[in-house]
């Protein structure tokens, strides 16, 4: 009788689902707490679903490559130039995304919602998540009228007056380019290389440049003690406010009229995870998570000059964060000005021109320095 009423009781209750454990690689900008709040936004959505982050964390593209040939992350945040770099090998590790399972991409900027640097064929195979734009900044102390084009920096200036950024090379030649007016197609397509005036133009800018800067940046950031000894800059924007309370200056976005130039990390689904359903909507519901304007907002506190793919994300600024950004509104997503995946063949032409230009300026030795892959 006993046994009867124990198993009609089973009968009569649903069994909970096991919760799922997702695996996310991301470069370790995502505001604190956030694994939590996924947690219960999950819940919320009827799912039983914690978030680990991977480690070590994001850094390059092998370090995304190694994660998803590994089965080590579900749920992956790469540069938008790593899908097409290499021969596009990642488009073998992930998933198409199906937007329709995101309840917050009608959200997204529309300028977001069909980029061409995840697609494969016509399928994405990512979501954008947040932008930074590679800008030139002026202290509006030392110089009164904003500077409105690359070109400045290839003028003649007394010496030092900036410092060259060196993560990359692709956007310092990128911008000596487009200081010529130049359309940033030629850059992506290595159509300059068969320009021979053009790319003889440009090397003389390279080095020009090269020649007048004080030395290079990396790791992200100018110093706050190198800005204090500079008038112009070029920067991603995420150090101006603390060097402004620090140094007593006024750096402030310049907005040029050939454009700044984009970096784009976005949200991609490991292909391994196809084999588990349950899994897959988890995966779902954390790139939903990550795009909603709540999340979006809380990342973006103190970020001035980085912006979210959700139009809603806008947390409030500060006056001393206010009085970094241009005066007019900051421009559109431009997705022709993202450092572009170039292929080998025009990747090692490029290099080649940025090594002349280093040995011409005088700067080879100092540019030692640089963790960019100019030698490689």
């Amino acid at each position: 009788m006993r046994l009867l009423f124990l198993c009609c009781l089973f009968v009569g209750t649903p069994l909970l689902a096991a919760p799922i454990q997702l695996k996310l690689l991301e470069w370790g900008y995502l505001p604190a707490g956030y694994e939590q709040q996924f947690a219960d936004y999950a819940r919320a959505n009827g799912m039983e679903v914690t978030v680990s982050r991977v480690e070590p964390l994001l850094t390059d593209f092998d370090s995304v490559y190694r994660a998803l040939r590994t089965r080590s992350a579900d749920v992956v945040m790469p540069t938008s130039y790593f899908y097409k770099a290499h021969h596009h090998p990642l488009f073998k590790l992930l998933l198409p995304i199906d937007f329709s399972r995101l309840s917050h991409y009608p959200e997204l900027k529309p300028t977001l919602r069909n980029t061409e640097y995840d697609k494969q064929g016509e399928r994405s195979y990512s979501v954008p998540f947040i932008y930074a734009m590679f800008s030139l900044a002026y202290d509006s102390k030392q110089i009164a009228q904003a500077p409105t084009s690359w070109q400045v920096l290839a003028d003649d200036l007394p010496q030092g007056q900036f410092a060259v950024f060196c993560d990359q090379f692709e956007p310092l030649l990128f911008s000596v380019l487009l200081s010529l007016g130049k359309s940033p197609a030629l850059f992506a397509s290595g159509e300059m290389l068969a320009d021979q005036p053009l790319q003889q133009e440009v090397e003389r800018l390279l080095t020009r440049r090269l020649k007048s800067s004080r030395g290079f940046w990396f790791n992200q950031t100018n110093s706050c003690e190198a800005l204090r000894q500079q008038r112009l800059a070029t920067t991603w924007g995420l150090e101006l406010v603390e060097c402004n309370r620090q140094n007593g200056q006024q750096w402030r976005i310049a907005m040029v009229q050939e454009g700044a130039i984009y970096a784009l990390d976005a949200l991609s689904i490991a292909r391994h995870v196809k084999d588990d359903p349950d899994k897959l909507k988890a995966a779902y519901l954390l790139i939903d998570f990550l795009l909603s304007a709540p999340l979006q907002s809380r990342m973006l506190v103190g970020t001035p000059t980085i912006s979210g793919s959700n139009r809603a994300a806008r947390p409030p600024l500060t006056p001393e964060e206010q009085a970094v950004l241009p005066e007019r509104a900051m421009p559109e997503f431009d997705e022709r000005l993202l450092v572009p995946a170039l292929p080998a063949h025009i990747k090692n032409r490029y290099k080649r021109m940025v090594q002349q230009a280093l040995v011409a300026s005088g700067k080879a030795e100092l540019a030692k320095q640089c963790p960019w892959d100019v030698e490689n």
